[in-house]
């Protein structure tokens, strides 16, 4: 009740300011988040000394001080995804090479896309079914608070994407099999357990990763592409993809998975402070 009747009415006010408010707002923001508050800054700190252990201490905090800004701003481009119109966002999150998606649709062939929690990834689900021929799907992890969960769903469907929660991949990819589809997943989450997932070396770590493209990508035949959302200005981002693997059925176990994590890494160090450090990706240790 207090979700529907406080929260919900303050985030579409915030929403439907206009972006030179927004922007001064996610100033204010990232004081608030960095410097006031020092949100997972032992988080973010750790995350940066453990993967880049050959830079110089100034070097990892201007990182660290870039990527509370990008935090900052991400946040409030997420809220501002109830209200932005369809010309504003396809001016704001541009697909670099549209030619690629349609020579596969022109194939008749759905595809996987793995993206990394770099860029704007909301964005990039919410414009992603008016930005290629394929019906977008995106897959994402269950929230544990209802309301935030119902949320979240109704702006990353505004523009006809399609969220479904992780646990239903198998039952909704099943279902869909016969629609050209373009499923979104992001390859950087971090697995539950790391018993049963797939190990390398990441970012100077051994890092653990989720099967669960690859798997689906064998088991349907789709091709598995790569995106790398480039934030090219304060509120504008391009995405380039490129095909990882377009026939996961003569690869080996674990080579797809292998293809993601050197694509993410690359990602990342391209544009470290647009990387998502306050999550905690190393909780497992190798065996």
């Amino acid at each position: 009740m207090a979700f529907r009747l406080f929260v919900y009415p303050l985030l579409w006010l915030i929403s439907i300011l206009p972006f030179s408010v927004l922007y001064g707002l996610s100033n204010l923001l990232y004081l608030l988040l960095y410097s006031v508050f020092g949100y997972r800054v032992k988080v973010v700190r750790g995350n940066l000394e453990r993967s880049f252990p050959e830079m110089t201490i100034e070097a990892r905090r201007t990182i660290e001080r870039k990527f509370y800004k990008h935090l900052a701003d991400m946040m409030l481009e997420t809220i501002k995804g109830m209200s932005i119109s369809e010309s504003e966002l396809r001016k704001r999150m541009k697909l670099s090479d549209p030619s690629l998606f349609e020579k596969l649709a022109a194939e008749g062939k759905s595809v996987i896309v793995v993206m990394s929690h770099c860029g704007n990834w909301e964005w990039v689900c919410l414009a992603a079914d008016i930005s290629a021929p394929h019906h977008a799907q995106c897959v994402y992890k269950t929230l544990s608070s209802p309301n935030w969960e119902k949320w979240f769903y109704k702006v990353r469907s505004r523009f006809g994407t399609e969220p479904f929660p992780m646990e239903k991949t198998l039952r909704h990819m099943s279902a869909n099999a016969h629609k050209l589809t373009a499923t979104a997943f992001i390859g950087d989450q971090n697995p539950a357990n790391g018993k049963n997932a797939y190990w390398t070396t990441f970012l100077n770590q051994d890092t653990c990763f989720m099967q669960g493209s690859e798997k689906i990508a064998k088991k349907f035949g789709h091709a598995v592409m790569y995106l790398q959302a480039e934030k090219v200005a304060r509120g504008y981002y391009v995405c380039h993809t490129n095909i990882l693997c377009d026939s996961p059925s003569q690869t080996s176990d674990g080579e797809i998975t292998e293809l993601i994590a050197r694509a993410t890494e690359r990602d990342i160090i391209s544009q470290p402070e647009n990387w998502l450090w306050s999550h905690r990706r190393w909780k497992h240790k190798r065996d």
